[in-house]
């Protein structure tokens, strides 16, 4: 715990938001530590934040919940620099704004390893199929499917299983980004680049 934790103040009356985001980035910093939502405690967190357990259920109704916050600040920083890399790309040409969409995934992955890293490597509690479909990686899964949507209504196809092709490039471009982060060769981010350009060969046709 740190010692700013230990004498934090009681906040004012009105400012539940800011107890919030210091439960949030409590929890992000014990995750980075164990690494796990089963290691983590509810104790633990209310320690790094400076307050008193039964604090945390104001706003968050169980450990699930809290983990997922922490994790949706995270998805959503992720989602926001996809859609404005999209949102620069040629306005006319879907296939090249989802090419930006997944070449902001590979830079935001190198740019800000730890964040990246708390999203894959922290393991959570498995859930039912109904809470499950709540989980803010769906930002992402979401922003793939509407982009290839947009392809299709400019005539391309997408080859093999519509449902899953959002998932085929989720894990095409993390697989990459592992590969090129943990492999012993020069970093040229233009390898990730004509990976991208491989994979949307490989998944899109006329």
């Amino acid at each position: 715990m740190s010692e700013s934790a230990a004498v934090r103040p009681r906040n004012p009356r009105g400012q539940g938001e800011r107890l919030r985001e210091e439960l949030l980035r409590a929890t992000e910093r014990l995750l980075e530590q164990v690494g796990s939502e089963d290691a983590l405690s509810l104790r633990a967190v209310a320690r790094e934040a400076g307050v008193a357990a039964p604090s945390i259920y104001r706003h968050f109704a169980d450990k699930t919940e809290l983990v997922w916050a922490t994790l949706e600040v995270n998805y959503e920083r992720l989602a926001r620099a996809m859609s404005e890399a999209a949102a620069k790309a040629d306005a006319d040409d879907p296939v090249d704004q989802l090419r930006a969409q997944l070449r902001a995934y590979c830079r935001y992955a190198i740019a800000h390893p730890a964040n990246y890293r708390l999203l894959y490597e922290t393991r959570q509690t498995p859930v039912g199929p109904e809470r499950l479909a709540g989980h803010p990686a769906g930002l992402l899964v979401r922003s793939w499917h509407n982009a290839l949507t947009a392809c299709e209504e400019a005539g391309w196809q997408v080859r093999g299983s519509r449902a899953e092709a959002p998932y085929l490039l989720w894990s095409a471009v993390h697989g990459r980004v592992m590969i090129w982060q943990v492999m012993p060769s020069r970093k040229d981010t233009r390898r990730l680049d004509r990976f991208v350009d491989e994979i949307l060969q490989l998944l899109l046709e006329r």
